[in-house]
C-alpha cells in the first residue's frame, strides 16, 4: 500500500491576490525565479452511460452540464524556480517540435505525393500517416508542460480552495498560519 501524498489546501482568496504566496517553489523548494499568473480548474468525474446518449444534442447537453460543474480559480503570482521553468520550456519545445514536424511530414508528403511517380506513393503514405500520428501525440508533452501539472495544484470541487499535492517544505513553511 502506498503512503498518502502530503496535501495542503490554500483558500482561493489567498491565491487570487498577488504577493500572498511564498517566495519558494511549491515543487522543489528553491527560490522563485519567476512568478506566473494562471487559472486552475477543478476535476469533475465523467458522467456514466455516455454510450446510451450518443447523438449530438445529448452530447451538447452533457457538455453544458459539465461546464457548470467545473470551477475555475485564477492564481496570481505563483512561484516557479528555474527547474520548473526549464521543465516547462522543455515540454513545450518538445510539443512544438512534434506538432510542426508532424505537420511538415504530413503536408509535405501529400504535396510531394501529388507530383511524384506512381511507385513512391505508398512510402509517402507511410510518411503522411507517421506525421499525422506524431501531430496527435504532441498533445502529451503539451499536457506535461501545463502549469497545473508542473506545480502540482488543482482547484477543489467547490472552487473555494486550491489543493497542492506534495508541496515542498520551504513552500509550506512560508504559508500564513491557518
Amino acid at each position: 500500500m502506498q503512503p498518502l501524498p502530503n496535501v495542503i489546501t490554500l483558500p482561493a482568496e489567498l491565491v487570487r491576490q498577488p504577493g500572498n504566496l511564498p517566495a519558494h517553489c511549491s515543487r522543489h523548494g528553491r527560490p522563485a525565479a519567476k512568478r506566473v499568473d494562471f487559472a486552475l480548474q477543478s476535476k469533475v468525474p465523467p458522467e456514466p452511460n455516455r454510450a446510451l446518449s450518443g447523438n449530438v444534442l445529448s452530447t451538447a447537453d452533457r457538455i453544458s452540464r459539465r461546464a457548470t460543474k467545473v470551477k475555475v480559480t485564477h492564481v496570481k503570482g505563483w512561484p516557479l524556480c528555474r527547474t520548473c521553468q526549464r521543465s516547462r520550456a522543455f515540454w513545450f519545445t518538445l510539443s512544438l517540435v512534434m506538432f510542426f514536424g508532424g505537420l511538415l511530414a504530413f503536408a509535405g508528403s501529400l504535396i510531394v505525393g501529388a507530383f511524384a511517380a506512381k511507385g513512391t506513393v505508398q512510402a509517402l503514405a507511410g510518411v503522411a500517416i507517421g506525421g499525422f500520428v506524431i501531430m496527435i501525440l504532441s498533445a502529451f508533452p503539451f499536457h506535461r508542460g501545463g502549469l497545473a501539472r508542473i506545480v502540482g495544484a488543482s482547484t477543489s470541487a467547490d472552487g473555494t480552495s486550491v489543493i497542492v499535492v506534495n508541496p515542498s517544505e520551504a513552500f509550506t513553511a512560508e504559508l500564513p498560519p491557518r
